[in-house]
């Protein structure tokens, strides 16, 4: 297997209040392969738009991080200094934010801001012609270029924040909850759109959602978050074959995940609501941070933490009643 061009390990962040340090990622470690698109999935809160700020080191005040490493192709982003990281932002990792509205200039026309990411990063010729290059790119008409963000639709404006975080020929590009905002078939276009232009291109994809469905359908493997940690990581056949049968995932948090949405094809269910509410990340419950809310917790549960072990080829959980069955042994109960 060959190295991957991104290897997060251990990373912790917190985030300072008047009550205290607040653990919004708690020890996480991923790897993001070559050419690969990973998706990030978990409910709101859970800590993986923190997660992916922190990769890029553009979180603020209150956040810090407080242990860990971010490695890109093999040099770790937290033991740059800040000129060190100014080199590799943009040009070997970039970010689509969140909501493409907030990301833009009000004040600034869309070729103006496209011309001052490039000029940020030492490009001084031929920007015009750059700038026009990049909504070809990204198949938006040249008229956009002229635009001020508020002229232009949702879609068109989440466009033009692709073409900005690829302007530079990242190797990898960190996408938190690129379509929230979008309709459905907007959303289709705009995915089909960066799939295009990653197999052209080469670069690699951490996809944030709370959208399993969409990760489903769009990624290669499938991490879950809960409360600020890895519960489950694996290839997305995993996840496919989980949302039809119940069957091969190793976190019951995963699975009720899978069972939160209703199926376009097969016999009919019911949609079914994880009862309960996420723990509190200023005091998270001791043992499985998910104990308070699963139905298959056991006395151990409750005060050991588990640990991620394997379940398969590429496929991690942390669970300690899936730890304990064999390969072949039953998968936990449908509730």
């Amino acid at each position: 297997m060959t190295a991957p061009v991104l290897a997060v390990k251990h990373l912790s962040v917190d985030y300072v209040s008047a009550q205290g340090l607040v653990h919004v990622v708690d020890d996480v470690s991923l790897e993001l392969r070559r050419g690969e698109v990973h998706g990030l999935v978990g409910e709101s809160g859970c800590g993986k738009s923190t997660f992916a700020r922190a990769l890029l080191r553009v979180l603020g005040p209150p956040a810090i991080v407080t242990g860990g490493s971010v490695e890109l192709e093999g040099k770790d982003l937290m033991a740059m200094s800040p000129a060190e990281l100014d080199a590799v932002r943009w040009v070997r990792m970039a970010m689509v934010f969140q909501g493409a509205i907030d990301a833009l200039n009000p004040v600034l026309r869309i070729e103006e801001q496209l011309c001052d990411a490039m000029r940020a990063h030492g490009v001084r010729d031929g920007l015009d012609d750059r700038a026009k290059k990049l909504v070809d790119r990204v198949s938006l008409p040249r008229r956009v270029l002229t635009a001020y963000p508020h002229e232009l639709s949702g879609g068109m404006r989440q466009r033009v924040v692709i073409a900005m975080a690829l302007a530079l020929g990242p190797q990898v590009l960190l996408m938190d909850e690129p379509t929230t905002a979008l309709d459905v078939v907007v959303q289709a276009e705009i995915l089909d759109e960066l799939d295009r232009l990653r197999k052209d291109m080469g670069f690699s994809v951490l996809l944030v959602s709370h959208d399993l469905p969409l990760m489903l359908e769009r990624c290669d493997r499938i991490s879950v978050m809960y409360a600020g940690r890895i519960v489950e990581s694996g290839p997305v056949g995993a996840f496919r074959e989980g949302s039809t049968t119940h069957s091969g995932l190793g976190h019951p948090y995963a699975q009720h995940l899978l069972q939160s949405f209703p199926r376009l094809d097969g016999p009919r269910r019911i949609a079914k609501a994880l009862e309960g509410s996420p723990p509190s990340l200023f005091k998270p419950p001791p043992g499985c941070r998910f104990h308070p809310r699963c139905p298959s917790a056991v006395a151990v549960c409750k005060v050991e933490q588990p640990k991620l072990t394997p379940r398969g080829a590429d496929h991690v959980a942390a669970c300690h009643v899936t730890a304990a069955e064999s390969s072949a042994g039953p998968p936990l109960a449908s509730s």
